[in-house]
């Protein structure tokens, strides 16, 4: 694939770390932030199988830099994602060469079974000494102009891949001490990731898609997921002086007040909500981001279809009071056609310049 057939219009004044720096100390930037979610998108650009992406630190590298050139990405880096710290501890992955990875067997299949499972050690269990690698050398490559952070799963849905998702959503109602049990291993053994992964100069973000609204009531979502939650994201604000981003997939509208006590920096929310009902929710604690639609808009639509709904979600959230980032609802489509990307990260540009005007993006 031609670098040149897809570069992206060269017309930002900062860096993405310049930018992100500008943001937070509340002084002029050139224009808003574009969040991509890149995923396995990235394979596609370097001609390589989804499953290198996972296990190769040279295809890890390689990546990042790739979608660095050709979409000028602001976020870049890998991490150990929804399976990874499962795996660690004890689940198997399957990873198929061009779609991706899943758990292929639980590390818990009896309640005796946590008994033999202890707490990870990031430097040797599963792969997260490659992962740790591949972010060492992305941040020498990259990290003089973009921030390099891993993306790593909430304890609650790291707690789903030990168990299975349907067995251990039944356990919270049938053995809820059990639950426990498995929700702190999975809590200790994400600590000890953003530890090491902060000891690199590396920031997180947080994705605990089985702890949506979708799939767990609000009750449940106060006693089993928040707290952990909560402590892993306390872990990742003493390890690396930041707040981490949160996702959390589905509708999410229920637990909108109780993500913002996580701690988190800002709030990914899925293209289901209205992001407009959050900012009056929540915005006046945390950034928003979101929530362009992933499939109906960057994979199906067009760059037309892009840059309408760029503009709606702009119109809705661009005075959200604790800032706002144009991005994803969720996870970018792997096979995004690439005229769609750019139409996201140029809306940001024609759309987004600071200071925000909002008779450009009127829909």
């Amino acid at each position: 694939m031609s670098n040149v057939l897809y570069a992206a219009v060269k017309q930002d004044q900062m860096t993405p770390k310049e930018r992100d720096e500008a943001i937070a100390q509340n002084k002029p930037y050139d224009r808003i932030q574009c969040a991509l979610f890149m995923g396995e998108h990235s394979a596609k650009l370097i001609g390589s199988k989804v499953s290198d992406l996972h296990q190769n630190v040279d295809k890890m590298l390689e990546s990042q830099i790739a979608i660095r050139n050709v979409y000028d990405s602001e976020t870049v880096g890998v991490g150990p994602g929804l399976q990874g710290i499962a795996e660690a501890i004890g689940s198997k992955v399957t990873f198929p060469d061009y779609s991706t990875p899943y758990i292929s067997e639980f590390a818990v299949k009896d309640y005796s079974d946590i008994d033999s499972l202890e707490v990870i050690d990031p430097l040797k269990a599963g792969r997260l000494p490659k992962l740790l690698e591949g972010l060492e050398r992305i941040k020498e490559s990259l990290g003089h102009e973009v921030n390099v952070s891993t993306s790593v799963a909430g304890p609650f849905s790291t707690a789903a891949n030990l168990r299975g998702t349907d067995v251990f959503l039944k356990d919270i109602y049938r053995s809820p001490e059990f639950a426990h049990k498995i929700l702190r291993l999975a809590t200790d053994s994400s600590i000890a990731y953003v530890k090491e992964a902060a000891r690199r100069g590396i920031l997180i973000s947080i994705c605990d898609p089985t702890a949506s609204g979708t799939l767990i009531k609000r009750t449940h979502f106060e006693s089993f997921a928040f707290p952990y939650l909560k402590e892993l994201i306390d872990s990742v604000i003493e390890s690396t002086g930041s707040r981490p981003t949160l996702h959390i997939c589905g509708n999410s509208t229920k637990i909108w007040d109780l993500m913002a006590q996580t701690g988190a920096s800002a709030l990914s929310l899925d293209d289901v909500i209205d992001i407009e009902a959050a900012k009056h929710t929540v915005g006046y604690k945390v950034k928003l981001i979101g929530n362009i639609r992933p499939t109906a808009t960057m994979y199906l639509g067009t760059p037309q279809d892009v840059d309408r709904n760029a503009r709606e979600c702009l119109s809705k959230a661009y005075n959200n009071p604790k800032g706002y980032v144009l991005g994803l609802g969720c996870g970018l489509p792997s096979d995004t056609p690439p005229e769609n990307i750019h139409a996201l990260t140029n809306a940001a540009r024609k759309y987004g310049q600071y200071p925000l005007n909002p008779e450009l993006f009127a829909v």
